[in-house]
């Protein structure tokens, strides 16, 4: 039981021997002992009367009948006792200065408990700080702690990676070695966590743009140090990438003709560099194709950035798109990179393309036509590697009739034009969507696979589909969210699709087979047969369809009429 304090010297001027006792030592033969070990109280043995064990090493070791013991606590146990007893011919004395010798005690045994918890308290901090420490060496991302003066508390190990710096080093030195003054005096400004563009410092005396997510650590409610965050912009057009590139050819679905042909020219045209404009009305899925373009070409690997045209405002979108310089206008507090830089090295998506304000279609034009880009209130071009494709729902011939839209940005765009139909043109591929997003929303949400009615599945695919594939998925969902049993019934259709005409609907009668008195049961068993002959996919049925000389979809309402599995 350490206690690094010499608590004798406090006893130098009185006739008495003091010791600090464990409470495993042999002494527990004393009854005495044992019962300030056992309940905490204080104990004065004044004579042999009151002390009557012969044989306790307690007795040895004091020379003496005449003692005090008190003792000593951590974390509300008993972890030791303090024994101050009578030297040999002064027992009368300590009987004769109790109370003066029982302060002093107690002044002793407060100043060993609280040692003892400062000591604790030092080897659970220093515990703590060696797990944290340990977290650090497993932290793949560039993280600091720093202290409120800027001092270096911690790092991760791609920290010392960063700056070719030893752990050694960088702790302990002061955060402005590595950035700016500027820098760090707006990222302590954060009273909760935010995001800041900085510059570092690297040790070749160049400097690398950064993105610092700064997250304030209190202690009692006071701020006492930052956790910081480095993602290099690099890394951050990968993570962009990343988080957006989701689809492939393979998540288009579909297999009629219109859909197919589309398909076809996509793959052919996606390994090459050139600009693409995919065009179609809204929830056709354009940024669906536009990224299964980037993920079939050589630039797979580099960023797909995209940008909504459409949903940036005009004062914003000339920074959006081309970045910005520190100073270039009020707010512009550091530089930063725009979808442009970002998109460097892979595909920039332009959606909404129509709805580029008139102004920025000149500079467009520029990076099209030279492949460099200017920040806002920069001098300088800065050359990009990026591929093009843009997309729109609007008529761009319209436009640049009116004057809306520049003629030359027009035929730099449309170099491979690619129109995606509508679901009204290839109603045959609304039974495979339903079946697809059925499903998907089904293992998303932990719910087994529901059976359609006939009478839904004549309302869908009767319906127009006006917001095409974007409004089915959200059929679907409704429909899966809200139907509690296990077969789609029409109460858990949106409202709308319960009272809606059936507008566009591909007519049941259309190619019928031959009228017969029993042309039910004639029916039924011809598709079971034919199922059984060609299987149960989605081509297969196509075949079946093809062989009774009816539509894929008025095949699918026969299934579920007659309810062949």
């Amino acid at each position: 039981m350490e206690t690094e304090i010499d608590y004798k010297k406090i006893f130098d001027a009185y006739p008495v021997k003091v010791e600090l006792l464990p409470d495993n030592m042999n002494q527990r033969n004393c009854p005495i002992l044992n019962k300030v070990i056992q309940t905490g109280m204080d104990m004065f043995v004044k004579n042999k009367l009151e002390h009557t064990c012969e044989s306790c090493s307690i007795k040895e070791y004091f020379q003496t009948d005449t003692f005090m013991i008190k003792a000593i606590f951590q974390e509300r146990k008993v972890v030791g006792v303090l024994v101050a007893a009578a030297l040999e011919g002064y027992e009368s004395w300590l009987i004769e200065n109790e109370n003066q010798l029982d302060v002093r005690l107690d002044f002793c045994r407060e100043w060993i408990c609280n040692t003892l918890e400062i000591n604790q308290l030092r080897h659970t901090n220093h515990s703590i700080l060696e797990e944290v420490n340990g977290i650090f060496s497993f932290i793949e991302e560039p993280v600091l702690i720093v202290g409120l003066d800027g001092t270096i508390h911690n790092v991760s190990n791609r920290v010392c990676l960063e700056f070719n710096k030893v752990r050694s080093v960088l702790i302990g030195e002061n955060i402005s070695d590595i950035l700016s003054q500027d820098d760090w005096k707006k990222m302590k400004t954060s009273k909760k966590q935010q995001e800041w563009k900085i510059s570092c410092l690297l040790p070749s005396g160049k400097l690398k743009a950064f993105t610092a997510m700064v997250k304030p650590l209190l202690a009692d409610g006071i701020f006492v140090s930052y956790l910081i965050r480095l993602t290099p912009v690099k890394d951050l057009k990968k993570k962009i990438s990343e988080q957006r590139v989701l689809y492939s050819f393979h998540d288009i679905k579909g297999t009629s003709v219109p859909i197919q042909n589309v398909v076809d020219i996509a793959i052919r045209i996606a390994p090459s560099d050139t600009t693409v404009i995919v065009r179609g009305e809204s929830g056709t899925g354009k940024e669906v194709f536009a990224q299964a373009i980037h993920q079939a070409s050589y630039r797979k690997d580099g960023p797909f950035i995209p940008l909504n045209c459409a949903a940036i405002p005009e004062s914003l979108l000339e920074s959006e798109l081309f970045g910005h310089v520190k100073g270039a206008f009020t707010g512009a507090t550091s530089d930063k990179a725009g979808r442009f830089e970002l998109a460097d090295g892979g595909t920039i998506f332009l959606d909404e393309i129509g709805d580029l304000p008139f102004p920025l279609q000149a500079k467009l034009l520029r990076v099209v036509q030279e492949r460099k880009i200017e920040r806002v209130g920069d001098t300088k071009s800065t050359p990009v590697n990026v591929r093009i494709i843009t997309a729109t729902h609007r008529n761009l011939e319209d436009l640049v009739a009116r004057g809306d839209f520049r003629e030359d940005l027009y035929y730099r765009l449309n170099v491979i034009p690619i129109m995606i139909p509508p679901i009204r043109e290839r109603r045959e591929d609304i039974p495979i969507l339903i079946d697809f997003y059925l499903n998907k929303f089904s293992k998303e949400q932990f719910r087994s696979p529901k059976r359609i009615s006939p009478e839904v599945f004549e309302r869908l695919l009767a319906y127009s589909w006006p917001g095409n594939v974007r409004e089915l998925q959200n059929v679907v969902y409704h429909f899966v969210q809200l139907e509690i049993g296990e077969l789609v019934t029409v109460e858990s259709l949106p409202d709308y699709l319960r009272t809606t005409a059936k507008i566009g609907a591909v007519n049941e009668d259309e190619n019928p087979l031959p009228r017969r008195t029993d042309r039910k049961l004639d029916e039924k068993e011809k598709i079971i047969e034919l199922l059984d002959q060609y299987g149960r996919g989605t081509a297969a049925k196509k075949k079946v369809a093809i062989h009774l000389n009816i539509s894929l979809p008025t095949l699918y309402r026969k299934i579920n009429k007659y309810k062949i599995k």
